[in-house]
């Protein structure tokens, strides 16, 4: 009987003249656009790590895009995006940012990138040491109609400024203060 009326249900859905695709098509739409955006995200990172910003400017909403990086005030992208990338470019030339994960769902895609490079340049006042250094950031990217309107970012500014001696690196005897006099008497 089961069989029967799944084999019904599909033969009346083949059947049917009504104007909506059967689910699994648009499925197939949602998943191909979602593959797209992907895409269209990993270019961004290309771009960004070969300084290209007549290439992110292509990618990205030439009326609309707004980038949120934690810590500051939405950035005008058109307006300033020199006067935030270079600091960035100038301090360590060769970042790179390489995508562990990446997850689409609608019009947003969010990424997970490790980001490695050597400090060869002045950053925030400290003077290049030539060091390594590697961080993490989380990105989630709104694209409509195959632009990139929106990013909002965080990275762990903490780690890269630790790495590079604008403050100290948090030792383990700090991460775990315990002694008699905070233990509470009853």
């Amino acid at each position: 009987m089961l069989k029967w009326c799944f084999a019904f249900n599909i033969h009346r859905m083949a059947d049917s003249s009504s104007s909506q695709p059967p689910r699994a098509t648009s499925l197939s739409s949602n998943t191909l656009q979602q593959e797209q955006n992907k895409h269209l995200v990993r270019q961004f990172f290309e771009a960004l790590d070969k300084h290209d910003t007549e290439r992110m400017d292509q990618l990205v909403s030439g009326t609309n895009y707004s980038l949120h990086f934690s810590g500051m005030p939405p950035l005008d992208w058109n307006a300033n995006k020199r006067e935030f990338l270079d600091p960035f470019n100038k301090a360590f030339p060769d970042l790179t940012r390489n995508i562990v994960d990446i997850v689409a769902e609608g019009d947003k895609v969010a990424v997970s990138v490790n980001v490695t490079g050597t400090y060869k340049g002045e950053f925030q006042g400290i003077p290049a040491t030539g060091k390594q250094v590697s961080f993490t950031a989380m990105d989630i990217l709104t694209i409509i109609e195959g632009k990139i309107t929106e990013e909002w970012a965080t990275a762990d500014m903490m780690g890269l400024m630790q790495q590079i001696g604008a403050i100290p690196p948090r030792s383990a005897s700090n991460s775990s203060s315990t002694n008699s006099d905070d233990t509470a008497k009853v």
